[in-house]
């Protein structure tokens, strides 16, 4: 065995090996510590052999050099402890230390080390490890501990923390899914890779989680993705059955391909779930991978996509979105500004789960505050009615760094809606009143409480400061969208802000004319407008570029602010402020094209009657 005594280090000589000697005395006064084996080899199959015995008449502490190597307990005191290995990585070697803990600054300090070790693990029939080297993209969730985020297990729209997505694939990955938290009280094990600590856990049944924007590069086409799952009530994991595997690709908008996929039991309800594919017809700009679990409590962890020499048990095809049609509603711009920066959010409808377009926006980063935001309507956004998430879930854009938006949210917005930050509103204008947080994409018209589709209107790309001259048009407006101009063909919109004096700028970060250390310059919009595209009968089938300019109709309106605080005014008639798209277009100082692909006489002109106006 090897022991030390880290006292001895000062003592020349002779005097170190007396020193030494005396730990193996059993003399009062003398440190002893001792552990029952040099080496073990971990016993997959019987944990009782993956155990060894400290003996100490002290107190002592365990630390591993590994995160793979797990074991328990990591300290205890005089007498005989036994500690046993819970888990270590495939084919690997790692050290336990076990060290005595000083009472008083001049005991002295005995240590022990046993090396652990695992050998290969080998798919069924043949002698070649799993384990594969540099991932395209791996995540095991553990980058902070949820002690980080607070006592509750929180929501992946409420934190961030445990995302520790790794590899050259793993830049743009985001997660999304309805009623899914991070936990860690029922941590992997058992599985090649099983991380432990962190994992997601379905908080209810037949729930979905969105893992994003994963890359591959050229040439990438045989891929194996995998990851680790228990269901909530044990019992054999078989695709389809306790859990579903698709793949998509691109942002959204395309088919569900699943994949068939095979389990690998690990320790207690863990498996190793792993899906072997050929991807064919060329290389898509992201995948995207949804795992569906069908019983609440269900947890995942350990996602990993790697290329891989097996044999692909299934092929998908990728077939290219037409990238020669542009979505409607998505404006040109004609004039480059640095300041400008784009964005689209996608997420889920309500209750048909089929993946949708939430917003673009066109964001001023020096400005600190929107352009323009675009969106298709349709019934299927409404299919979680009219509720809002509550508490008002206000938290930063994850597309852009704090110092590009607004802070209109709490600092501490991870921890949401526990959050007790006041500091997540504009200061009043020096002379002028208080603008309200108002959304160019109305909350009720994404509804869904808690859902992803309606939280993300409430990010700074979506909220402009709004005090309306007329208050009462704009209110008539955002009712007349989903009332009266929403039809299954889908109305296109486009929301937005019109400047014009940058001297009218409200600090953000603020509580009431409270400034925080955060706070910094953003510009107040004099106008907003908005503008409507839709087919005129509602029900062509047909897609806008498909359409003639008599089957289309197009309308604008421009509400200014109370800028100069005159007063709010009661009252007043939409069809005082409708205006044709060109003339909006005009106003804006011809910095946009607004709906690019429809014929000039559509955006010309308007025609109230065609609105019901």
């Amino acid at each position: 065995m090897k022991r030390t005594l880290k006292s001895c280090i000062a003592i020349a000589g002779m005097a170190i090996l007396a020193s030494c000697s005396a730990l193996e005395n059993e003399g009062d006064g003398n440190i002893r510590l001792f552990v029952s084996t040099e080496s073990l080899e971990f016993d997959e199959e019987n944990p009782d052999n993956n155990t060894f015995i400290v003996t100490s008449n002290v107190a002592w502490r365990a630390e591993g050099d590994i995160p793979e190597l797990k074991f328990e307990p990591e300290n205890g005191g005089a007498g005989d402890t036994r500690i046993q290995i819970t888990d270590m990585a495939f084919d690997r070697s790692g050290i336990i230390t076990v060290t005595t803990v000083r009472e008083n600054t001049n005991d002295a300090v005995a240590s022990e080390t046993v090396t652990i070790r695992r050998g290969p693990s080998s798919e069924p029939g043949g002698d070649t490890p799993v384990t594969e080297e540099n991932p395209i993209y791996y995540d095991n969730l553990d980058k902070a501990p949820i002690s980080d985020y607070g006592s509750r297990a929180p929501y992946l729209d409420q934190w961030d923390g445990y995302i520790n997505a790794t590899g050259p694939g793993a830049g743009n990955v985001s997660y999304s899914g309805n009623n899914i938290s991070v936990r860690d009280s029922y941590t992997s094990r058992g599985y090649e890779g099983a991380s432990g600590q962190n994992a997601m856990n379905y908080g209810a049944d037949n729930r979905s989680i969105d893992i994003r924007g994963v890359t591959i590069a050229p040439g990438q086409t045989t891929l194996k993705f995998s990851f680790g799952a228990t269901p909530p009530s044990g019992g054999t994991i078989t695709a389809g059955n306790d859990f579903s595997l698709y793949l998509t690709f691109d942002d959204g908008a395309s088919t569900k391909h699943e994949l068939d996929f095979t389990a690998k039991k690990g320790s207690g309800t863990w498996y190793l779930c792993s899906a072997v594919f050929e991807l064919t017809g060329g290389t898509p700009s992201c995948l995207n991978f949804v795992i569906s679990a069908k019983g609440k409590d269900s947890k995942v962890d350990d996602f990993r996509l790697v290329e891989t020499g097996e044999t692909a048990s299934q092929t998908v095809k990728y077939t290219a979105k037409d990238q020669s049609v542009p979505w409607p509603e998505m404006p040109e711009t004609l004039v480059e500004n640095p300041n400008y920066k784009y964005v689209t959010h996608w997420a889920e409808t309500v209750r048909s789960g089929k993946r949708v377009r939430n917003y673009s926006a066109c964001y001023d980063t020096e400005r600190h505050n929107p352009i323009w935001v675009a969106y298709p309507m349709h019934d299927c956004y409404l299919e979680g009615g009219y509720e809002r998430t509550t508490p008002d879930p206000w938290r930063p854009d994850p597309k852009f760094e704090q110092d590009e938006q607004s802070i209109i949210y709490p600092s501490d917005w991870n921890k949401w809606p526990n959050a007790a930050d006041l500091y997540y509103y504009w200061s009043p204008l020096d002379s002028g009143p208080f603008f309200t947080k108002g959304h160019l994409l109305r909350s009720a018209d994404r509804g869904g409480k808690n859902t992803t589709l309606n939280i993300q209107t409430f990010y700074p790309t979506n909220i402009a400061p709004e005090r309306f001259k007329y208050p009462d048009v704009h209110e008539a407006l955002e009712y007349e969208l989903p009332d009266s101009w929403t039809c299954s063909d889908t109305t296109y919109v486009v929301a937005g802000c019109y400047y014009g004096n940058d001297s009218y700028y409200f600090y953000d970060a603020c509580w009431q004319e409270t400034q925080s250390n955060l706070s910094k310059k953003c510009m107040v919009p004099v106008a907003e407008f908005k503008i409507y595209l839709r087919t005129k009968s509602g029900n062509t089938g047909k897609r806008i570029c498909d359409c003639t300019a008599d089957e289309l109709m197009a309308i604008g309106f421009w509400l200014e602010q109370d800028i100069d605080n005159t007063g709010e005014i009661a009252g007043g008639e939409m069809r005082d402020f409708a205006m044709s798209v060109d003339m909006i277009e005009e106003k804006l100082r011809g910095e946009f094209r607004f709906f690019p692909e429809v014929p000039d006489e559509v955006t010309a002109s308007y025609n109230l009657s065609d609105w019901g106006i």
